[in-house]
Parts: structure tokens; C-alpha cells; sequence
């Protein structure tokens, strides 16, 4: 199994770093052409929209596809978006961008979900955890290296950023052909039909039990968008005043290669929950901070600190949500979706709120107000947030 996994693994480092030198570079670019953070940040929105509907949809509509044909339909969106971002350096028009942002939407679900449908063709139920961890290593080490790349690349112009990009993408996927992936037949299928509707029912009801750690899971994700949004444009302002600079976005992503490994050393069995909002308040009190410090040194030893705390903050929410899933029995997918959907709307809103305040009063200062705004939250959790989450056991199991 595990030379299988870590051939899958060696592929995905390459598809992932990809996306991580665009996820880099298109913030900044999209705002030089749309002259505007809010626009910037309402496009990246865009992209975020059509994934959330994609989060919806694809469960059921490609729930029989094997790993093979999910890569083929990811490889699809990834060569329109790229073909619309080479096209947008020549004729910048927003219908053009606006297409390249949904492909975009499009194909980082698509690859998430063929990432999923591996795990569990491959990997044995009792081996499933420690194959997601390791997954999670390389994906944080491909998006701490992506901005790194992507930093030393775009001085040779917005082109090769794109063509860089998709030699690696394509290199990866042609790995793809030399590899054995799971047939269908390997894979366990979801059969059950959504009611978009029943659904969010479902969600109502455990969203009044469970709101304390949906709202950690939100402003979490609200400062992971900030960063991939103002914080790439920020990024390439200082990388061009010194070096160090371009190392912004990496110092908030370098806690994330190892801070996971602390918690799990630490074994936190009680008060999860206000334990993330604790490192949610130190995280936010240091990303608060930005606005203010002028050394690029310091500010990049702030962005570090705040992105410790807050990595240290998610494996502590992943656990608060795997312990809800083994309560709710009958209830456990809906709060699974819940729990993406969350995530999601955090990346909708945040590039259009990190956009409108960069436009008002510049990125550094879109920090200190996320900042503030996330530690302000963070307080009334640690108030309001009871030790034990109740679920109403009952009426789950009488849900279908």
C-alpha cells in the first residue's frame, strides 16, 4: 500500500506546488488588472462560489468516476484556466477571468476529490488516518514552497509565471500514467440521493448545538483567506523593498509543517474547543500587530507567531469535529458537509472583505482589522462556549 501512497504523494506534492505558485501570483496580478482590491477580491470570490456548488454536486454526480477520470476532468479545468490567465496578459477582459477563475473553482474540487477517492481505494480503514496525515504534510510543504517559487519566477514576467506553473502541473499528471490507481470497483460508493433543501434542514438544527466551533472553523478560515488573498499582494509589495520580503506568505505557512506534530505530542483530551479559541486569540493578537511594524525582519517573525498559533488551532477543530461525527451516528455526514461548507463560506467572504478594507486602508492594515475582528470573536468563545457540545441525539435518528 505505502509504495503506492507515497507514488500518489510524490505526484500531488507537483500538483499541489502548481497551484500554490498561482494561488501566489494571481491575487497580485488580478488586481493590477482589475485596478482594485474589492475586485480582486470579488474574482477570487468567484472561484470560491462555483467550488462551494461544486461541493454539492460532485458527490453525487461523480460518485462512480475512478481516480484516473477525476484526474483527466482536473487536468480539463486546470488547461482553462491556464489558457484564460495566458490569454488575460494579452487581452484583459473580465468575462475572460471571470471563466478562468470558475475552471479554476472547478478544478481544485475536482482534484480534492480525486485525492479522496485514492485514500480510500488505497488505503485500509484502520490506515486512513496516518495516510490524511501524511497528505497533509505535503500539502502544507507544497504551499510553504509555492510563494518561495513563485517569488523568484515572476520577475521574469506574469507569462512565465502561467507556463511555469503548467509544466509542472503537467508533468505531474503525466506521472499519473505510470502509477496503478484504484479501479472503481475499489472504491466505496455514497448511493444515497441530496436534497439540497433536507439538507440545509439538517444543518439549521445542528447549527444552534454546534455554533461555537462553526464560528472558530469560520474566522480560522477567514484569516487562512486574508492571507492567500491581500497577503500575496502584500508579499510581492515587500518582496520588492527587500529579500526577505517574499518570504511573508511562507513565514505564516512554516508553523503549519510541524505545528501539528506539537499537539499531537501535547494529546489534548479536554477543553478542545476553548483551546483553539485560546490560540485563535493569540494568533489574532499577533496578526493584529501588522499594521504597525515597519522592520520587514519583525514583521515576518509577527506573521510567524500569529501562523503557529493558528495552526496549532486546526487539528484542535479537525478533533472537535471527528469527536461530533462519532456522536451523531445517523447525523455524521451532515455534519461533515457542515463543516466544509463552513471553510468554504470563509473563502467567499474573506478575499471580499480582506479586498474592500486593502482598498480603504491598505494590506497591512487589513491584518490589524482582521485581527481585531477575529480576536474580538475569539473572547466571546472563550466566554460562551460550553464544555460539551450537546447534539440532539433523538431527532438524528430519525433523519434518513
Amino acid at each position: 500500500m505505502w509504495k503506492r501512497v507515497v507514488a500518489f504523494l510524490i505526484i500531488l506534492f507537483f500538483v499541489l506546488l502548481s497551484d500554490a505558485v498561482l494561488s501566489d501570483w494571481v491575487p497580485g496580478y488580478l488586481q493590477n488588472v482589475l485596478g482594485s482590491p474589492l475586485k480582486m477580491g470579488l474574482m477570487m470570490a468567484l472561484s470560491s462560489v462555483v467550488g462551494f456548488v461544486m461541493d454539492l454536486i460532485f458527490p453525487q454526480l461523480l460518485r462512480e468516476s475512478g481516480v484516473r477520470k477525476l484526474a483527466g476532468g482536473a487536468l480539463v479545468g486546470a488547461l482553462v484556466f491556464l489558457f484564460t490567465m495566458l490569454s488575460s496578459t494579452w487581452w484583459s477582459y473580465a468575462l475572460i477571468i471571470a471563466l478562468g477563475m470558475a475552471a479554476w473553482g472547478i478544478y481544485y474540487e475536482l482534484d480534492s476529490f480525486m485525492t479522496q477517492q485514492f485514500v480510500a481505494g488505497v488505503a485500509p480503514s484502520n490506515e486512513r488516518s496516518s495516510v490524511w496525515g501524511v497528505v497533509g504534510v505535503v500539502r502544507n510543504l507544497a504551499y510553504f514552497l509555492g510563494p518561495i517559487v513563485g517569488s523568484y519566477v515572476v520577475v521574469y514576467g506574469d507569462i512565465m509565471v502561467v507556463l511555469g506553473a503548467a509544466s509542472i502541473l503537467f508533468l505531474a499528471y503525466l506521472l499519473f500514467l505510470v502509477i496503478r490507481l484504484p479501479r472503481p470497483s475499489e472504491i466505496s460508493h455514497y448511493d444515497h440521493p441530496l436534497d439540497i433543501k433536507q439538507e440545509v434542514r439538517y444543518w439549521i438544527v445542528l447549527g444552534k448545538r454546534v455554533w461555537p466551533i462553526l464560528m472558530t472553523s469560520f474566522v480560522v478560515g477567514l484569516i487562512d483567506a486574508t492571507f492567500w488573498t491581500s497577503g500575496t499582494v502584500l508579499t510581492d509589495r515587500l518582496s520588492e523593498k527587500s529579500h526577505l520580503g517574499g518570504w511573508f506568505l511562507s513565514a505564516y505557512m512554516f508553523p503549519f509543517l510541524f505545528a501539528g506534530l506539537f499537539v499531537a505530542r501535547w494529546g489534548v483530551d479536554e477543553g478542545k474547543k476553548k483551546w483553539a479559541a485560546r490560540f485563535l486569540l493569540v494568533g489574532a493578537s499577533s496578526l493584529m500587530l501588522v499594521g504597525f511594524v515597519k522592520s520587514v525582519f519583525l514583521l515576518l517573525l509577527v506573521v510567524a507567531v500569529a501562523g503557529l498559533f493558528i495552526a496549532m488551532a486546526f487539528p484542535l477543530i479537525d478533533s472537535v469535529y471527528t469527536d461530533l461525527v462519532a456522536r451523531a451516528r445517523k447525523g455524521r455526514k451532515h455534519i461533515m458537509g457542515m463543516s466544509s461548507a463552513t471553510f468554504s463560506l470563509a473563502y467567499v467572504i474573506g478575499p471580499i472583505l480582506s479586498g474592500f478594507i486593502s482598498g480603504k486602508l491598505g494590506e497591512e492594515m487589513t491584518f490589524s482589522m482582521i485581527g481585531l475582528g477575529v480576536g474580538l470573536v475569539a473572547i466571546v468563545l472563550l466566554v460562551v462556549t460550553p464544555k460539551k457540545l450537546k447534539l440532539p441525539q433523538d431527532e438524528i435518528q430519525s433523519w434518513k
